[in-house]
């Protein structure tokens, strides 16, 4: 791949994919592409510092997501936190917000702050800080987004407010930004390690983000009867909530 409009064609079939099959992993695929579309909004208004570099930077971010769901598909091996996100999909209890955080935190936990390293000369990350905090931000922008159309799947906002104490948009808030604080610490000791050993790191960052996993799947935050109550509110049909999704990346 060598644009992001590429990128975006190789999301567009995840998402019919996953349309054909009633599969959850629209979910994520739709939300991602929805920050994908609008970062290169971003890049086309000028807005990053260097923007040819970041479009060096989003393709190499996108192929990780990509890879990883290619290798999946294949049954071969991926990274953990990757593998979680993706067996999810098999679990008809979970919610959609489970979904989405669980592709939010392989991608943004792990693949943010690996590709940021990988396109910067070794021990050299600095002079992306900027750009890379935009980008962050572009990924926060999409947070409201992502509500509206979760309330259209029929997500019962008072049971959200019951969960986030009134806050809006609290839950998602809180994953992205702690997720955003950890990929940028992940790209400063990536970029500050030698080649032989950035597969070591990327493990060990796996293998945290993987934790993530564990408690996205299994949130001390939603009791099993709140879980219930909510996944009962949710629609059932998966195409249905997909094309819902599909309507972020119009925004």
């Amino acid at each position: 791949m060598k644009t992001i409009e590429q990128v975006l064609e190789k999301l567009d079939e995840i998402i019919i994919w996953a349309k054909e099959n009633k599969n959850p992993a629209g979910y994520f695929a739709c939300t991602y592409r929805a920050t994908t579309a609008q970062v290169l909004k971003e890049i086309q208004r000028k807005k990053f510092e260097d923007g040819p570099r970041m479009t060096i930077m989003d393709i190499a971010f996108a192929k990780r997501y990509l890879d990883a769901w290619e290798n999946y598909q294949k049954g071969k091996k991926t990274t953990n936190s990757w593998y979680l996100a993706f067996e999810a999909t098999k679990n008809s209890n979970l919610l959609i917000l489970q979904h989405i955080f669980l592709g939010m935190n392989a991608h943004i936990n792990l693949d943010l702050g690996i590709s940021a390293a990988s396109i910067m000369p070794f021990r050299k990350i600095n002079p992306l800080r900027n750009d890379f905090n935009h980008i962050n931000s572009v990924i926060a922008s999409i947070n409201q987004n992502v509500q509206d159309s979760l309330n259209k799947i029929c997500y019962p906002v008072a049971l959200i407010d019951q969960i986030s104490n009134g806050k809006d948009n609290t839950i998602l808030d809180f994953a992205i930004s702690k997720a955003r604080e950890t990929s940028w610490t992940t790209a400063v000791i990536s970029s500050n390690t030698p080649n032989f050993l950035k597969e070591s790191v990327a493990s060990i960052v796996d293998y945290a983000a993987a934790k993530v996993s564990a408690q996205i799947l299994k949130p001390k935050l939603l009791s099993p009867a709140l879980a219930k109550q909510l996944k009962n509110c949710e629609s059932n049909d998966v195409v249905k909530n997909i094309e819902i999704l599909e309507q972020i990346k119009n925004s």
